[in-house]
């Protein structure tokens, strides 16, 4: 067991984590920064020093066998405290210290989250924040992790983590000033079919974090073309002021371009598709002070979910 420990390459670990994570060798030595062949590699050197065949091809989806299942949840929990190690470090003689890291999609609005975060670094100005905006997959993937105190998105919340409900975001389907659907009156949703369609980059039909507004677009036929994405709110609203095509926005953050007149607000007018937005946290992973006292304070303040 010392032997395999001593000759172990960690990195190998590491390339076999986001393999997995990716479901594909080429998706993972793109975000690797590296080739296809030497992830390839990699992964062959980890099955030859565990001796176990890790992962199986099944058409051109790659699978985890058991061994290599249970391999990532091991190799999981050991990147993780070794990710948080600086936190242990970090000592606070006279002040609580430390920093603070969220990971959040994009424009969320809340009153409640504001004035915690206010409260709390008003108390401890020696605790430092990091705010980091991504998709709701690498939101999830980053609190699973451990790289992010905890997380803020949509979607399909992992069995085992806290979800606290933060906001509920109702959608509104909207097309640019210019666009041939502006200005026009009597439409329903049957007539957007066939429109090109703009959305969020994690808004896939078939995906994993299917909510409201997919589900809408599902049953409408509407979005079956996607010619523009984005993770941000403000890219997608650009391209749909541009013209490129009708998408779903938050309402609260649409509507005032609608009375501004960039925006032009299409059906449906009523029972929008809605999105709760989650405060996600992985009860797994250990905090520094600093985060365990912050994430405390949230689940006081917010409703379980």
């Amino acid at each position: 067991m010392s032997d395999f420990a001593r000759n172990l390459d960690w990195n190998l670990l590491y390339t076999f984590m986001v393999v997995v994570q990716n479901e594909s060798m080429t998706k993972a030595a793109e975000e690797l920064l590296r080739s296809q062949p030497a992830v390839s590699l990699a992964v062959k050197r980890l099955e030859a020093s565990t001796g176990k065949r890790l992962l199986t091809r099944t058409g051109n989806r790659l699978a985890v066998t058991p061994a290599g299942q249970a391999l990532y949840e091991q190799a999981s929990e050991i990147y993780s405290a070794i990710s948080r190690l600086p936190l242990t470090f970090e000592a606070a003689p006279r002040a609580l210290t430390g920093k603070i890291t969220v990971a959040s999609i994009d424009q969320v609005e809340s009153d409640v989250l504001n004035a915690r975060l206010t409260r709390f670094f008003a108390e401890y100005p020696g605790v430092e924040l990091e705010i980091l905006l991504a998709t709701t997959a690498d939101v999830i993937r980053m609190v699973e992790l451990g790289t992010a105190t905890f997380g803020i998105c949509d979607g399909v919340i992992p069995k085992g983590f806290t979800s606290l409900e933060l906001v509920n975001e109702r959608f509104g389907l909207y097309c640019g000033a210019g666009y041939h659907l502006a200005g026009r009156t009597g439409l329903a949703p049957m007539d957007l079919r066939g429109e090109p369609f703009i959305g969020f980059t994690a808004d896939v039909l078939g995906g994993s974090h299917m909510g409201d507004v997919t589900a809408f677009r599902a049953r409408a036929s509407i979005g079956q073309h996607v010619r523009g994405q984005s993770s941000h709110v403000n890219e997608v609203r650009r391209m749909i002021e541009c013209g490129l095509g009708i998408g779903f926005l938050p309402t609260h953050l649409a509507d005032p371009f609608a009375a501004r007149g960039s925006l032009f607000r299409l059906p449906p007018y009523e029972n929008e598709p809605c999105a709760m937005v989650y405060l996600i946290a992985n009860p797994a992973i250990a905090l520094s002070e600093a985060e365990q006292l912050l994430l405390e304070q949230m689940l006081l303040e917010l409703p379980a979910s």
